[in-house]
């Protein structure tokens, strides 16, 4: 079954440190409650978007369910420590209904801008009326957690694609341009049984940027099955020239037989063919399973290297990160061939997915998601990888970690689908289920620079 989102006090952890003999990988218990902070809505609610604003304030973004109204956008915005932050809409939280009606609104990512106005992503229909197709949905709030209506007029914006099939387009995550103007990609349908990468760009105020790829909207296909071609853009990123590069995934044939796929277009939307000789490269783990390989996360380094991280599928789903080079071509100093994949393999579906990946200063991958342990039963799971693709020893437990809040209630299913750094922490974002046994938004703080028992960091 190809993946398309994540769906779905005291903590008890897995491992526990105190505060004096912390090391790299356990939770900071001076965030939140023993390290981790979880809003409860009081409905189902789940975060797919985490960002740190330039005051290191936590940025959750996701959806809310509600019996009336249907499924809203939803922000949190925490302080640095982990605390609701009640100068943002009162509480610390609120919910946007971006369509009429009992429209479906679903936030599927957030970012946050220079000027600390958020910006959540995502999809649905303007209306509720009945075979209403589906948009790319934007909300951008003030900082105060009110809408902003120098955007689009009332705060919401809506792209379409409309290309043909059932006419979905939906977003899965954007990035501010150093102009402001915004980059959103996600994915449109073309026909039956066949999608596209969607790339717009949106001026400051919201409307189409003309200026890209002649009305504000490209596409990009790869196309290696033209029977059955879904492709579907979930991250983008842009490299140190202002091109942008797009990473997800390509179906290869028919079924759940799909591809990491990558791609780099110049600032004005054309493919750009420095990039694998085309603007595209795909990569295939191909161990086994369904050869369900997806990419999840895009992060371009320093030096100009592409780190694309999300999961592979064996005995069921493994974490999996590739590292290519400017070009495009693999890295062959990273793991095997520019290939790493890490299992963890605790339950019987063995479902172990990356959603979210934080590149550390100096050079070393922070994955994060999921582990399944059983049916109802999964774990927060965060992996740190070396330079060279190995696991790191020295972060959890040989390079492992893995976070079990199991508040209560008759799921425990909880993970991370976001990581990002903040003041030489890593925090990541996700869900829990609360005691309530409603899904709720969570965000922890992880240590990750080794701390010695007399308090000094190690130099």
């Amino acid at each position: 079954m190809a993946l398309r989102i994540l769906q779905a006090t005291t903590v008890a952890l897995a491992f526990v440190a105190t505060a004096a003999s912390a090391h790299d990988g356990d939770l900071d218990r001076s965030f939140g409650t023993d390290g981790l902070t979880v809003i409860d809505f009081g409905a189902a609610a789940t975060a797919y978007g985490l960002a740190i604003d330039s005051n290191s304030r936590v940025i959750l973004g996701g959806t809310f369910e509600d019996a009336v109204s249907g499924t809203d956008f939803a922000a949190a915005r925490l302080t640095r420590d982990g605390l609701p932050d009640a100068s943002f809409s009162f509480d610390g939280w609120t919910t946007i209904a971006v369509g009429s009606g009992a429209a479906y609104d679903g936030a599927l990512n957030t970012i946050v801008q220079s000027d600390n106005k958020i910006v959540l992503v995502g999809e649905g229909a303007d209306t509720d009326v009945f075979g209403d197709d589906s948009d790319f949905k934007l909300v951008r709030l003030n900082v105060d957690g009110t809408l902003d209506t120098t955007f689009s007029g009332d705060g919401k914006a809506y792209v379409n694609f409309d290309l043909g099939g059932m006419n979905s387009d939906r977003a899965l995550d954007a990035v501010q341009l150093p102009n402001g103007k915004l980059i959103v990609v996600g994915v449109a349908d073309v026909d039956t049984d066949n999608s596209d990468f969607a790339i717009t760009r949106l001026n400051v105020d919201g409307t189409r940027d003309t200026g890209f790829s002649g009305d504000g909207r490209a596409t990009v296909a790869f196309d290696l099955n033209p029977t059955d071609a879904d492709d579907i853009a979930s991250s983008v990123a842009i490299d140190a020239e202002g091109n942008i590069v797009v990473a997800g995934t390509a179906k290869k044939t028919p079924g759940s037989d799909f591809d990491f796929a990558i791609a780099r277009l110049t600032p004005n939307g054309a493919l750009d063919p420095n990039f694998g000789g085309d603007g595209r490269v795909t990569v295939a783990f191909d161990q086994g399973g369904d050869l369900d390989d997806e990419a999840l996360e895009l992060i371009i380094a320093p030096d100009g290297s592409i780190f694309v991280t999300g999961a592979s599928t064996d005995n069921g789903y493994d974490f999996a990160a590739v590292k290519l080079q400017p070009d495009g071509t693999p890295d062959p100093t990273f793991g095997n061939g520019g290939k790493v994949t890490i299992p963890f393999d605790f339950g019987s579906t063995n479902h172990d997915i990356s959603y979210g990946a934080a590149l550390q200063p100096d050079g070393k991958l922070v994955l994060a998601g999921l582990v399944t342990i059983s049916d109802n039963d999964s774990d927060i799971a965060l992996v740190r990888l070396n330079t060279d693709g190995t696991l790191d020893d020295t972060f959890g437990f040989g390079g492992k970690s893995i976070i079990s809040p199991n508040l209560g209630g008759s799921s425990l299913t909880d993970g991370a689908v976001r990581a990002r750094i903040q003041d030489g922490y890593l925090v990541f974002g996700g869900i829990v289920t609360a005691p309530s046994d409603n899904s709720s938004f969570a965000a922890g703080r992880i240590v990750i620079d080794t701390i010695f028992d007399n308090g000094f960091e190690q130099p």
